[in-house]
């Protein structure tokens, strides 16, 4: 028996004791609504992951490792469970037996009966024996007609197969949907269909230019325009109009404005009656920027404060609760924004698919701070899972957080066993170009932490699912989740203010 532990013995006891108190009032908190029975004991280990998380825990961390214990950096499938570890493991080192708890340990995280696990094949459905992350491609327009394309995507990997609302019409959607259910039973794979909802994205509508070639380079001048017909105004040369024309009223002059998830950097110069003259300031290339229609336009230091569902995007739920197997829902700020889709579902949705799953894309400062508040909304009423859309969050909070978000991102979800989309810019070079490069290689071992890898389109799309698959198959044996330091989260700090 070893006395020398003793005073981390009762450190441990008195964390134990404040995480369920805290825990039980993040809890109470967050069950105004019902909650689903099967996701209670989920929902309240998110809770307690939140308040072990509250404080810096890497002092801790280094006292137990020379114990020979576990030192927390994997808790998160359940903190209580490994808390009572740590807590009995003390009590037989220190010959001070302890009997108030119950060591109670979920199946590991690694587990394929885990509740992560079981959370994300009711998501995404059944996985390759061959790997634990899943392969979502977004479909391009040629899925519509190019069958052997779709089957390719199938037989190469991909587990579910993403339908962007924001791109091509109903029709176009049914003939890639027929394609895709077809290709599944033929090659007796499943292969789930998701449908993005677009939601209130602000992106290039039209252009209007007086060059031959559109480019934008530092130092120009280009038009953000309010009106439908444009007119260049004297010293412009490119004027724009967007998707959701009503967001500029709120812009004022010096409003950063990114394009194109961040390849052209602009800011408001004058505020006109048809739109605002913008000055680009920064550009990916020295000679210029291309601009292109579709585009995203962001604006990263203003809440927007539209509506998360658009009118545009009502007739395409219609469409897709009749057609999906997953509905994904874009610029999700709050847990309201959740309240809000629930509303809408229940009246969307038939009798035999009121349970469909539901996906929240994160893509802004202001979710970052809701995540769990979202989560519990979500989640306590139907199978749900977090999409970290990189390429929006990364223009919206700044490229140097952006790691640190997703990171935490990571361990916040796991801990309320939620399955994870990486998404955005996965392998984009071999994609587009036939040609990886050395740090999109190291981006799908790290996208593995996650339930869920996305590719989007290009010529090489195959070959990227081919190449994910077999990183996935190697790397999965060497990596999973790693341990982590516990500092404590930026996220969710206003959850204790």
């Amino acid at each position: 028996m070893n006395k020398e532990a003793s005073p981390l013995l009762e450190d441990i006891k008195q964390i134990r004791k404040q995480v369920v108190k805290d825990g039980e009032h993040i809890l109470e908190s967050w069950q105004g609504g019902e909650v689903r029975e099967e996701y209670i004991q989920s929902l309240r280990n998110l809770a307690y992951y939140m308040a072990f998380r509250r404080y810096d825990r890497r002092e801790l961390q280094n006292s137990l490792i020379p114990w020979g214990v576990s030192s927390l950096g994997r808790l998160e499938p359940n903190v209580a469970g490994n808390l009572d570890a740590v807590f009995k493991t003390l009590g037989y080192i220190t010959g001070d037996i302890q009997t108030e708890t119950e060591y109670f340990k979920y199946p590991a995280s690694e587990d394929r009966n885990s509740p992560l696990a079981n959370n994300t094949n009711i998501l995404l459905g059944e996985n390759k024996e061959h790997r634990y992350t899943q392969i979502m491609v977004t479909m391009p327009s040629e899925a519509a007609k190019d069958y052997k394309l779709v089957k390719s995507l199938i037989e190469s990997g991909m587990n579910s197969a993403r339908i962007n609302c924001a791109h091509d019409d109903e029709d176009t959607w049914k003939q890639m949907i027929e394609n895709i259910r077809t290709a599944a039973d033929e090659t007796g794979d499943s292969c789930r269909i998701l449908m993005d909802i677009s939601g209130p994205k602000v992106r290039i509508k039209t252009l209007l230019t007086s060059k031959r070639n559109p480019k934008l380079k530092t130092g120009e001048y280009f038009l953000l325009s309010n009106q439908e017909a444009m007119i260049l105004p004297s010293k412009v040369n490119i004027a724009v109009n967007t998707s959701v024309p009503e967001v500029l009223k709120n812009v004022g002059i010096d409003q950063l404005i990114k394009i194109d998830d961040g390849q052209i950097e602009a800011i408001v110069t004058e505020v006109q009656d048809d739109g605002l003259i913008c000055r680009v300031t920064k550009t990916s290339k020295a000679k210029g920027v291309r601009i292109k229609t579709e585009k995203g336009i962001n604006f990263p230091d203003l809440d927007i404060n539209l509506n998360v569902l658009t009118e545009k995007d009502m007739n395409d739920l219609d469409f897709a609760a009749e057609h999906a197997d997953i509905l994904a829902f874009s610029f999700i700020k709050s847990a309201d924004d959740m309240r809000y889709i629930e509303d809408t579902l229940r009246e969307k949705l038939t009798a035999g698919k009121q349970q469909m799953p539901v996906i929240a894309k994160i893509e802004t400062t202001e979710a970052i701070g809701e995540i769990p508040n979202i989560i519990a909304a979500a989640a306590a009423v139907r199978p749900f899972g977090i999409m970290v859309a990189r390429g929006d969050l990364a223009v919206e909070i700044g490229y140097e957080r952006l790691s640190e978000v997703q990171e935490e991102l990571l361990w916040i979800c796991e801990a309320a066993h939620v399955p994870v989309i990486w998404a955005t810019q996965v392998l984009e070079s071999l994609i587009k170009t036939g040609i990886p490069t050395r740090s999109e290689i190291s981006d799908v071992v790290a996208g593995s932490r996650a339930e869920c890898i996305m590719l989007n389109k290009g010529d090489y799309i195959v070959d990227g699912v081919k190449t994910v698959d077999d990183i996935l198959s190697k790397s999965e044996g060497h990596n999973y989740k790693k341990t982590a330091m516990l500092r404590a989260l930026n996220i969710s700090k206003s959850m204790f203010e």
